[in-house]
């Protein structure tokens, strides 16, 4: 009996050990917010440089344009009056945003105008280099940001993303995988795949095909290793469409119970917000 349990607790060791995440901060949790009031109100931090980004997060780089990244503990309330903004993160309370934009440029002297495709870059940190004697399973989760409307500070709209892996941490590498457009709810993409150039970088790329306007929340990166069969094409697992209550905040982002008066944001596992006026 001694001996049997020995080798049940060595084989779920090894099970332990194999599905470890090598992505060190996948769902941006790891992270040193600023101090100053402006980025902290509302719990919408714009990262507007790359030094601010990588400043903030921690093992993760920026190599896109400025002003294209953002990241959120949700659930937010952002603009005035507060509006609960956002859903729920995937994993943790962070997640971060994405996005793609066309800036006009005037140029002196004879005031020409240009235009700049400014895109969101990031890489993510593995904690050792990958092996060529192994197989790997990445999976990550995308949502688009709500629709734009009077009620939101933010202009934003879907989009899909581009991830690859590379041995830098400013380029995209090896291609892997482009995703559809993001839904309302977070979506699961997965993909197995075999290497032989020891990358140490998961990227992610917004704005394809000099996409402008949009943006899109990522969430959840995973990288274990796996005896899984190599991936021929995208394989998207959609979360499930049967939604559960998760909490009821009040204006203020507080927990309450559902027979405070005043007005509740009841937020639900698939990311949707419903809000409730309670007058009597």
């Amino acid at each position: 009996m001694n001996k049997l349990t020995l080798i049940t607790l060595l084989a779920c060791a090894f099970t332990i050990k194999a599905q470890q995440n090598l992505v060190l901060n996948g769902s941006f949790e790891n992270n040193t917010p600023p101090t100053d009031s402006l980025n902290n109100i509302n719990c919408w931090i714009g990262l507007e440089t790359k030094i601010d980004y990588e400043n903030t997060i921690h093992y993760s780089y920026h190599f896109g344009d400025d002003y294209t990244i953002s990241l959120f503990k949700l659930p937010c309330l952002i603009c005035f009056p507060p509006v609960t903004w956002g859903g729920i993160a995937k994993d943790g309370d962070w997640a971060l945003i994405m996005g793609s934009w066309d800036e006009t440029i005037i140029l002196p002297p004879l005031n020409d105008t240009t235009h700049l495709i400014k895109q969101g870059k990031v890489s993510l940190a593995l904690n050792a280099p990958l092996s060529n004697t192994k197989r790997y399973k990445l999976s990550f989760w995308i949502k688009e940001t709500p629709p734009d409307s009077t009620l939101h500070c933010i202009m934003t709209k879907d989009n899909y993303v581009n991830v690859g892996i590379s041995n830098y941490n400013d380029l995209l590498g090896k291609h892997l995988v482009t995703t559809n457009y993001g839904d309302s709810i977070w979506q699961e993409y997965t993909y197995v795949f075999e290497t032989q150039m020891a990358e140490e970088y998961i990227t992610v790329t917004v704005g394809v095909n000099d996409t402008i306007d949009y943006s899109v929340f990522i969430d959840h990166f995973v990288l274990t290793e796996t005896t899984e069969p190599l991936t021929t094409g995208v394989n998207e697992i959609y979360t499930n469409s049967k939604k559960q209550l998760l909490k009821i905040v009040d204006i203020l982002g507080k927990e309450s119970n559902p027979n405070k008066k005043g007005l509740l944001f009841y937020i639900y596992s698939d990311g949707t917000v419903e809000k409730k006026l309670i007058i009597e």
